[in-house]
C-alpha cells in the first residue's frame, strides 16, 4: 500500500535537489566567468631595467569583475623590443622583476677567435692608440693565431648594475693597457632616463667595436686602431633627452686617445655624444667629441678629438659611415728634414674616414666591404711619432654561419700609404735583409673562426 504523504514529499525533495542543481551549476558558471573577465583586461608592458633610452609606461589596469573587494589579477609580462645600448656591445639584460629569481638579472657571454693570416709585414711606423707597441690588426706575423678567448659577465638589478669583461689571447695587451681586463664598472641608475658608469669601460665612438662579428669585416680597420679611443677611465652618464635622442657624457683620464692613469696621464678629459634614431630605429646618427690636456707644455696644450658615426638599414643592405678628426697642439719643434734643425710651431691636424657595407644574402652567407683613407697636414705627417702621410685600405670579406654562433670568415685586404712602412721577406730573411721596411703596399688574406655563446 502506498503512503501518498510521503510519495508526495519525495517528490518536493527531487524538486528541490534539480533547482539546487541548476543554482549551483549556475553559480560555477558564474565563478568561471568572472575571473576569465578579469584576465582579459589590457596588461601592462614590464619596464627593462637597462633600456635607458626609452621609458615604458604602465596602463592603469581595468576595474576586474565580480564581487567587491575581490583582488584583481596578476599582469601578463609582454616582450618589449630592445633600446639602443650606451655601448655597442653591451649585453645588459632587464632586472628580474618582483617574484622572479635574482638570477634572471644575469647576462653571459663566451668567445674565441681564431684565425690564419698570410701576407705581408707592417713596421712599427703604424702604431694605434698609446699602448699598442705591435701594430695592426691584431697580428703583425703570417701564420696561426689566437686573437681573444674570453667572456662578459653581467648582473642588472632593479637600480643597478655590475659588469667584467675579461679577453686573453694575443690582441689583449693591444686592445687593454690593464689586460685581460677589457672592462669592468659599476652602474646606476636612478630612473629610466638616467644611468652613470664608474669605471673602466669601453668607448663610445667609432663605427667598429671590438667583437668582430658585430662588424662588417674580420679585421678592425685602420681608423678604428689610428683615430679612435679603445676604452676610457672615469664616470660615463647616458640620458634619455626623448625616445629619439640620447646624450653621454664622460669625465676620464688619459687624453682624447682614451687609457689610464697608469698610462703616465692623469690630466681629466671630457667627452660627449649626442645619439638621433629615426622612429623605427633603420637610422641612427652619432655625433660627440673629446677634449683635454694631453701632458704637454705642463697641460696647457688642449687637445681636440671629434667623431660622426652614420648608420642606416634597408633589408639585406645596412651601412655604416665613420669619420673622425684630432687637432693636437704642437708647441715648439725641430723639423728633422732640415740641417741644423730648425724651430717650427703650429697645430697638428690628423683625419681619417671609413664606409662600410653590409650585404646579408641568406641568413648564413653575408659579404662585407669597408673602404678607408686617413692622412693630415704637414706638421702631422712629419713630426708625430707614428704618424702617416698618407693610408688607404680596402677589405672584402665573406662570411658563413654554419650553425648559430660560429662564424667563419674569409678576407682579403689592402693597404696602400704615401710612405715605405711595409716588409717584404727580402727585407728581413736572407743575407741581403736590411730590416727596414721597403714597401708601400701590403696585401694580406685571413681565414677567421669565431664561436661565441650567450643569453
Amino acid at each position: 500500500m502506498l503512503d501518498i504523504d510521503t510519495d508526495f514529499e519525495r517528490g518536493d525533495t527531487l524538486r528541490v535537489e534539480v533547482v539546487m542543481r541548476k543554482f549551483l551549476t549556475l553559480a560555477v558558471m558564474c565563478s568561471l566567468a568572472f575571473p576569465a573577465m578579469a584576465l582579459a583586461q589590457p596588461e601592462s608592458p614590464k619596464e627593462a631595467a637597462d633600456d635607458l633610452d626609452e621609458e615604458f609606461g604602465r596602463e592603469a589596469p581595468a576595474e576586474p569583475a565580480g564581487e567587491p573587494g575581490e583582488p584583481p589579477a596578476k599582469e601578463a609580462v609582454m616582450a618589449i623590443p630592445e633600446a639602443p645600448k650606451t655601448a655597442a656591445d653591451d649585453i645588459a639584460e632587464a632586472a628580474p622583476a618582483e617574484g622572479e629569481s635574482w638570477k634572471d638579472g644575469l647576462s653571459w657571454m663566451l668567445m674565441a677567435s681564431a684565425f690564419y693570416r698570410i701576407g705581408g709585414y707592417t713596421s712599427d711606423g703604424v702604431v694605434a692608440g698609446p699602448y699598442n707597441s705591435i701594430g695592426y690588426p691584431y697580428t703583425n706575423y703570417n701564420g696561426f693565431g689566437l686573437n681573444f678567448a674570453g667572456g662578459d659577465l653581467m648582473y642588472t638589478g632593479e637600480k643597478f648594475a655590475v659588469r667584467l669583461d675579461l679577453r686573453f689571447g694575443e690582441g689583449a695587451q693591444l686592445l687593454s693597457p690593464i689586460a685581460p681586463i677589457k672592462q669592468g664598472y659599476v652602474s646606476w641608475m636612478p630612473s629610466d632616463k638616467v644611468s652613470f658608469d664608474f669605471g673602466f669601460f669601453d668607448t663610445v665612438f667609432g663605427g667598429e667595436v671590438a667583437d668582430e662579428w658585430n662588424n662588417a669585416n674580420y679585421s678592425r680597420g685602420a681608423l678604428y686602431f689610428l683615430r679612435q679611443p679603445f676604452n676610457h677611465m672615469g664616470i660615463r652618464s647616458a640620458f634619455a633627452l626623448s625616445d629619439m635622442v640620447g646624450l653621454t657624457v664622460m669625465l676620464t683620464n688619459g687624453g682624447v686617445l682614451g687609457g689610464t692613469p697608469i698610462d703616465g696621464n692623469e690630466t681629466p678629459t671630457i667627452g660627449w655624444q649626442l645619439s638621433f634614431t629615426g622612429e623605427k630605429e633603420n637610422v641612427g646618427f652619432f655625433f660627440g667629441g673629446q677634449h683635454g690636456a694631453g701632458g704637454d707644455n705642463d697641460n696647457k696644450n688642449w687637445e681636440n678629438f671629434f667623431d660622426w658615426v652614420l648608420t642606416a638599414n634597408a633589408g639585406i643592405f645596412s651601412l655604416v659611415a665613420n669619420g673622425d678628426y684630432q687637432i693636437i697642439p704642437t708647441g715648439p719643434l725641430n723639423d728633422p728634414t732640415t740641417t741644423p734643425p730648425t724651430v717650427v710651431t703650429g697645430k697638428a691636424f690628423a683625419y681619417g674616414h671609413s664606409l662600410q657595407l653590409i650585404f646579408d644574402a641568406s641568413d648564413q652567407w653575408s659579404i662585407g666591404l669597408r673602404g678607408e683613407h686617413l692622412s693630415g697636414n704637414t706638421q702631422y705627417r712629419d713630426f708625430a711619432a707614428g704618424g702617416d702621410t698618407g693610408l688607404a685600405t680596402g677589405t672584402i670579406t665573406l662570411r658563413y654561419k654554419p650553425v648559430q654562433y660560429l662564424v667563419l670568415s674569409l678576407e682579403g685586404r689592402g693597404e696602400w700609404n704615401t710612405r715605405e712602412i711595409y716588409y717584404s721577406r727580402s727585407a728581413l730573411v736572407g743575407a741581403a735583409a736590411t730590416g727596414d721596411p721597403n714597401k708601400k703596399q701590403n696585401y694580406a688574406a685571413i681565414l677567421g673562426f669565431t664561436a661565441y655563446i650567450g643569453n
